[in-house]
C-alpha cells in the first residue's frame, strides 16, 4: 500500500509541475504512473482481504503470492520504460 501511495504521488506531482501548454507528450509522461498505482492500491486490498478471510477461517495457508508481485513488478518496468521512451521522445 505503501509504493501505491508514493507512486500516485509522484505521478500528481509531475502531472502538477507540467504546465498547460506543455506538450501532450510531457502531460503523458505522469499520467503513465497512475494506472500502475491503481493496479498496487488493487493488489493490496486484494491481498488484505483474501488473507484476512483465511486467518478468520483458520486456514491453513499459502498465505504468500508469487504470481502477483511478479506481475506488478514487470507492470512497473514496462511503465518505466515507457515513460523513458516518451522523454527521449519530447529530446529529439
Amino acid at each position: 500500500m505503501h509504493v501505491s501511495v508514493i507512486l500516485a504521488g509522484a505521478s500528481v506531482a509531475i502531472n502538477a509541475f507540467t504546465e498547460s501548454h506543455d506538450s501532450a507528450a510531457n502531460q503523458l509522461y505522469g499520467v503513465i504512473l497512475l494506472p500502475v498505482s491503481i493496479a498496487f492500491i488493487l493488489y493490496a486490498m486484494m491481498q488484505y482481504s483474501r488473507r484476512a478471510s483465511m486467518i478468520r477461517r483458520k486456514s491453513p495457508g499459502p498465505y504468500e503470492d508469487i504470481v502477483g508481485p511478479t506481475v506488478l513488478t514487470v507492470i512497473l518496468m514496462l511503465s518505466i520504460v515507457a515513460q523513458f521512451s516518451v522523454k527521449l521522445y519530447t529530446l529529439m
